[in-house]
């Protein structure tokens, strides 16, 4: 059996998410990162781009919660599948979603991130509708 502790996947979403410790951000991502499916094409990379996300859904949910349910790793790459649970700070509404991270990892920190979680899901239970947008 995998013993998933002992992967930086498990300290990322342990310490960064549950324990809310921000400063392990600028220990495991490295400063180049591209966190695709977080970084906007046209906003910031890297800590700083990382940093804004996180703020950002801190101000948005409290009691975040991330429970690592597996990480497989093999060689430079860790993929963790997990599940975020949250309270909605402005309405009181939990909501409950799961997600996949997959990392490659060079020197001991993330270099390149691609997150696949399901915020539908996580809008939906929120009660907001989403509209495609209209292409020209």
């Amino acid at each position: 059996m995998r013993d998933i502790t002992t992967t930086l996947l498990y300290r990322w979403f342990h310490e960064v998410w549950n324990q809310s410790q921000e400063q392990t951000i600028d220990e495991l991502l490295s400063p180049d990162c591209y966190a695709h499916g977080i970084n906007a094409e046209d906003g910031a990379k890297g800590i700083e781009g990382f940093k804004a996300f996180y703020q950002d859904f801190q101000k948005q949910f409290q009691h975040i919660q991330i429970n690592i349910k597996d990480v497989i790793s093999q060689d430079d790459m860790e993929c963790a599948h997990t599940e975020v649970t949250a309270i909605h700070r402005k309405t009181g509404t939990p909501v409950k979603f799961s997600g996949l991270c997959l990392v490659r990892i060079e020197n001991g920190k993330i270099e390149e991130a691609w997150n696949h979680y399901d915020f539908l899901n996580m809008h939906q239970q929120l009660g907001q509708e989403l509209t495609p947008l209209e292409l020209a």
